[in-house]
């Protein structure tokens, strides 16, 4: 089964512009695939909104509030992989940097560990237009984790919901400036027995190159 990561960004943009009554089309099948685990996030991305979201009464708070048991902590292989993440001085200072300008926890390692070792595309809203940057894309593409970009994220919840079927439409970025149908992406990975590992180790993948920890 393929997960989805989301990233901090993802929560938080996605609460402030998108009113529940509104777009329902979007939170009644993000609510209902965290709770049978297709979507989860970690427990450090929790922590950045709350510090945000916690100091209102709110249904923003409070929806956090229901949904906190999908907000995951990092397993001992996880852990392993934020270890080898922080070995590249340019990914290390880039965390620290966010988190004393945020005042708060940083999550993107342990997103990037949660979609690696958990056979997940990871949602994000950030840039991937600078290949030296210390971006959540950049760490995805030094570790071979597929990462979706808010638009295709809400595409493909509304789908859902809709009961359509446009995967073709959902576009799952395998590296920098390298992207794929969603639709055509699982069928790549049913080869290998829905492993994402096993697509970077195709000729399709077509990237076999461990992490650059040192650029």
């Amino acid at each position: 089964m393929i997960s989805y990561v989301i990233d901090t960004n993802i929560f938080s943009k996605s609460l402030k512009n998108l009113p529940f009554k509104a777009f329902q089309d979007v939170w009644e099948p993000w609510s209902s695939m965290m709770k049978n685990g297709k979507i989860v996030s970690v427990a450090e991305a929790y922590e950045e909104l709350i510090n945000y979201w916690g100091s209102k009464n709110s249904e923003e708070f409070n929806w956090l509030k229901m949904h906190k048991q999908f907000f995951l902590k990092p397993t001992n292989e996880e852990g392993g992989i934020v270890a080898e993440i922080f070995k590249s001085k340019k990914f290390r200072e880039g965390v620290k940097e966010k988190s004393l300008r945020s005042g708060s926890p940083e999550a993107d390692a342990f997103l990037v560990a949660k979609a690696k070792v958990g056979n997940g595309i990871l949602v994000t809203d950030e840039s991937d237009e600078k290949p030296n940057s210390e971006k959540i894309p950049n760490i995805c593409e030094a570790f071979q984790v597929p990462y979706m970009k808010k638009e295709d994220f809400y595409i493909l919840l509304k789908s859902i919901y809709y009961e359509k079927e446009v995967c073709e439409q959902v576009n799952v970025q395998y590296a920098l400036g390298k992207s794929i149908d969603l639709k055509t992406f699982k069928k790549e990975i049913s080869k290998f027995g829905y492993s994402i590992d096993g697509f970077y180790s195709s000729e399709y993948g077509g990237l076999n190159f461990s992490p650059d920890l040192n650029y």
